[in-house]
């Protein structure tokens, strides 16, 4: 008995559309070209029919891409005896009219219906559409289950809870099931569906990016709130086991080598206790990767930011829909909107990216409050934001009061969207007016955005024009003489007080031949080029990982400066925890040329995990090379490897930018030393935000596996070389 899921396709005058695993289904705007849900219900659903040795096929036409011929197609070709699909209020008659089309050319299937709409649920449903078999009401995964058992087995569905069906001629409604137990869910399925088309990424998180469940439902009442009044009809909260879910979090870091993690909770951090058990379950896996959350503001505080931000935390949805905290009230949103913004400042201090919600429309909403609540935003200066016209979904108490005081002026489902109409019209505000607020709203966010490096995007002419037309002559020219200071201040710092301190260091720890200065920090080592710096943070470094009684422990000991000659520097340290020393020897051969040579001195037997060699750069290098070609980085907040053209290269680099005026050289790092003992790697660097890496990851070659008897090992040798390209010619 083959069973079909589906999210059917959705697509109007050239918008497509987003219904599955969203809280609000609607067709996406311009700022969310590549966002698009995962449809958690249903590849639950999938997984636990699969386990329960379902033959079931789960097909995302949304995410795939497909067309409604081409879905029509699968379904023929498929010939289901089951076809589940989920629908939603503003998608209802769009489905209802595709499954029609369906059924006229597909015979032998049962047709059932689900998802977070309340029309469908009503009796009256059942009878109008007649080929529609079933309907599943709240979260279906087990209903699901249930009914292929009965349908397979010739059974009656009326002990089956949380199903409306067609007995005969007589619609009849079994009651609700009982909320479920999270854990006795199987992990959703994945293998099979289109996972890199899945994007729900604040703050630009690295992709490919997993969206996962830890809890259920939301202990708070607002209003508007569609997932908890339909879908659960409860405000309770359920939270999934935490070592089921960190084990479910490595498992698609390590075994479907996803780049980061997005939790979709309906309120993600609901108990203190909780949220810091999972950061420790985190931290004692090790799981290195960026991390994301959907949560309540008024529930944080220092300790638990600090804690997540320790292990990964990239990035915080928050809620926040107005700033006007009678708004709030009315809604039932029960928030201090003073600690809300508190903890939205606290967040962006801590590094953490934040995304932030707003509505407009709720109950009481104004032309001042509209107004008060987009200034709030762009104070706020979230990375990235959303604004929605408040949607009264039938099924929610905010539909009900909405209808109850006359204000809800359509009950055209397809309307429903809140992203382009608004179907309310409240007393201070009409629909013109909330639909004119979003488009103000993005275009204020959008100038908002731009003005962030507004000098940098402006020439002076237009900035001391747009400063007259604003703050008047003397403001302006007051802004001049505070400019020509600052600038001439820089000037002095740059063009003397900077060389003359890069002089004074080349003296005391430096070498410098030619346009070439290597400079030894304390930290690293730092690589100038013209009185350019080529290198960031560290510059160059070492890593080296243990396994074993030391589980990977790195240390840091302070290096040791030693001049050799006039183009020669050794850097020794002592790594006393593990009876390691650790020499680099470099030389600068000309100004275009430096060898770099890894010694160490084992005392005791070690086994290592990983050793390592790095060369960190700029990010103003923008384009990578290999002996096989080029291509361009990735942006600064995807930490992949970069996929080289060759990867068995004999040197890896970073080509110069395409400028006459201080042009950038082309920086190499050559690996054929080593005899093929390494494997090359490019890449932004995770801990010093914009940087470049170029690294040799160095493979074992002392011929007794990963572990090393005590005794000395050369173990890198490379060469970096600086090359002046005429991009002229190129």
């Amino acid at each position: 008995m083959k069973i079909v899921l589906a999210n059917l396709p959705w697509n109007s005058f050239g918008k497509v559309g987003v219904r599955a695993g969203s809280r609000w289904p609607h067709l996406k705007g311009r700022t969310e070209k590549h966002y698009l849900p995962f449809p958690f219900f249903l590849a639950y659903t999938a997984a636990l029919l699969k386990e329960n040795d379902f033959d079931v096929k789960l097909i995302d036409a949304i995410a795939e891409k497909r067309s409604y011929k081409g879905f029509l197609g699968d379904i023929k070709k498929l010939k289901p005896r089951i076809l589940i699909c989920e629908t939603s209020t503003v998608t209802l008659e769009h489905d209802i009219k595709f499954l029609e089309k369906i059924k006229k050319e597909v015979s032998g299937i049962f047709f059932v219906i689900c998802g977070p709409d309340i029309n469908i649920r009503q009796p009256a449903f059942l009878e109008k559409y007649r080929f529609i078999d079933a309907v599943l009401a709240g979260e279906y995964e087990f209903t699901v289950l249930d009914l292929v058992r009965c349908i397979r087995e010739n059974k009656e569905l009326n002990n089956t809870p949380g199903i409306i069906y067609r007995d005969s001629n007589n619609v009849k409604v079994n009651p609700f099931r009982p909320l479920i137990n999270l854990d006795k869910l199987p992990w959703p399925l994945r293998k099979g569906l289109p996972m890199g088309m899945y994007n729900d990424t604040p703050g630009d998180m690295p992709i490919p990016s997993a969206q996962m469940l830890a809890s259920r439902g939301c202990p708070y009442r607002c209003k508007f709130c569609l997932w908890p009044q339909v879908m659960y009809q409860s405000n309770s909260y359920r939270a999934r086991d935490i070592i089921d879910v960190v084990d479910e979090m490595e498992y698609l870091i390590k075994e479907m080598h996803f780049k980061s993690i997005y939790f979709d909770d309906d309120t993600f951090n609901v108990g203190k206790g909780r949220m810091l058990k999972l950061c420790d379950e985190i931290k004692k896996r090790k799981l290195d990767i960026p991390w994301a959350i959907m949560a309540r503001a008024d529930l944080m505080d220092r300790e638990i930011l600090e804690k997540m931000r320790e292990t990964g935390l990239f990035a915080v949805k928050y809620g926040v829909e107005s700033a006007s905290q009678e708004l709030l009230d009315n809604i039932n949103k029960n928030m201090d909107i003073k600690k809300t913004e508190e903890i939205i400042r606290l967040t962006k201090k801590l590094g953490i990216k934040t995304h932030l919600t707003f509505t407009f429309g709720l109950p009481g909403e104004t032309k001042e409050t509209i107004r008060k609540t987009i200034d709030f935003a762009l104070r706020l200066d979230p990375a990235t934001i959303q604004f929605s016209i408040a949607t009264p979904f039938p099924g929610t108490s905010f539909y009900e009061e909405m209808m109850a005081k006359g204000h809800i002026i359509s009950e055209n489902w397809t309307e429903y969207d809140g992203n382009h109409k608004s179907v309310i019209g409240l007393p201070d505000t009409t629909k013109k007016d909330l639909e004119f607020a979003i488009r103000s709203a993005y275009k204020e966010w959008a100038v908002h955005c731009s003005r962030r490096n507004t000098f940098k995007k402006l020439g002076y002419y237009q900035l001391m024009s747009k400063s007259l037309k604003v703050h008047g002559i003397f403001i302006t020219f007051f802004k001049i003489i505070r400019f020509l200071t600052r600038y001439l201040f820089l000037y002095l710092k740059e063009k003397i007080f900077f060389k003359k301190e890069i002089e004074n260091k080349t003296k005391e720890n430096g070498l410098k031949i030619g346009r070439l200065i290597l400079i030894f920090n304390g930290n690293g080592l730092v690589l100038y080029w013209d009185d350019m710096r080529l290198t960031k943070g560290e510059g160059f470094a070492s890593l080296f990982s243990f396994q074993g009684k030391l589980s990977q422990k790195l240390f840091n000991q302070c290096w040791n400066f030693e001049r050799v000659n006039n183009n020669e520097l050794l850097l020794t340290r002592s790594q006393d925890g593990v009876g390691m020393d650790e020499t680099w020897r470099l030389k600068i051969i000309d100004e275009k040329q430096i060898d770099w040579e890894i010694e160490i001195n084992l005392k005791n037997e070690i086994e290592f995990s990983a050793k390592k060699a790095m060369l960190i750069l700029s990010s103003r290098y923008r384009t990578w090379i290999d002996s096989w070609g080029e291509g361009r980085f990735y942006p600064m907040t995807d930490y992949r490897n970069v996929e080289l053209r060759n990867p068995s290269t004999g040197f890896i680099g970073l080509r110069g930018r395409k400028k006459l005026k201080g042009q950038l050289p082309t920086i190499l790092l050559e690996l054929s030393g080593n005899n093929g003992s390494y494997l090359p790697f490019i890449k932004n660097a995770k801990s010093i935000f914009g940087a470049r890496v170029l690294e040799a990851q160095i493979k074992n070659f002392n011929g007794h596996g990963e572990k090393y008897l005590p005794g000395a090992y050369k173990l890198f040798s490379g060469r970096i070389k600086i090359v002046e390209e005429d991009f002229s010619k190129r």
